[in-house]
């Protein structure tokens, strides 16, 4: 009699239990996509912190700024533009080796041991000398230039450029 009441006891208990639980798919899908793209933004952030400054690298060259701006000019436009700065390119490349071998020396200087704060001080100072002087070379050019641009060309510069239309 007593096993009777523990197998039927056993029975009531196995049915009141509830049924195995079948995996819910979409769940596992939703945490599988969660998941990953945790682990990706933990990657991009990671990569934005160590990676590489912008401000590592020099300023664009100034032809290559010339030569966007080009592209965003009508066909006569562009050719005024670059005919400048085909007539400013010794003047401008040297301005722009001067930049370079100055903010060279500046990266050799910031990395010796001991560290000279005067001569850190004195490159700083040469290397914002010489990009200024290519900025106000370009700065020339372009004042030059775009004076003798089409109406349409000077509309496209800004557009293009200065953020709209003016």
């Amino acid at each position: 009699m007593v096993r009777q009441q523990f197998v039927a006891a056993t029975r009531r208990m196995r049915e009141m239990r509830a049924p195995p639980r079948r995996r819910n798919s979409v769940r596992s899908i939703l945490l599988a996509v969660s998941l990953g793209l945790n682990l990706f933004l933990a990657g991009w952030e990671v990569t934005q912190h160590f990676g590489p400054s912008p401000y590592s690298k020099p300023h664009p060259a100034p032809e290559t700024v010339a030569e966007a701006i080009a592209n965003s000019l009508p066909a006569g436009d562009a050719d005024i533009l670059r005919k400048a700065f085909v007539e400013k390119r010794p003047a401008l490349q040297e301005a722009r080796e001067e930049y370079l071998n100055e903010l060279a020396r500046l990266r050799s200087i910031i990395t010796t041991e001991p560290f000279d704060r005067d001569a850190f001080d004195a490159s700083m100072s040469r290397m914002r000398a010489t990009r200024q002087t290519e900025r106000l070379l370009f700065g020339d050019t372009m004042r030059d230039v775009i004076p003798r641009l089409s109406p349409q060309g000077r509309q496209a510069f800004v557009a293009a450029h200065m953020g709209g239309r003016s």
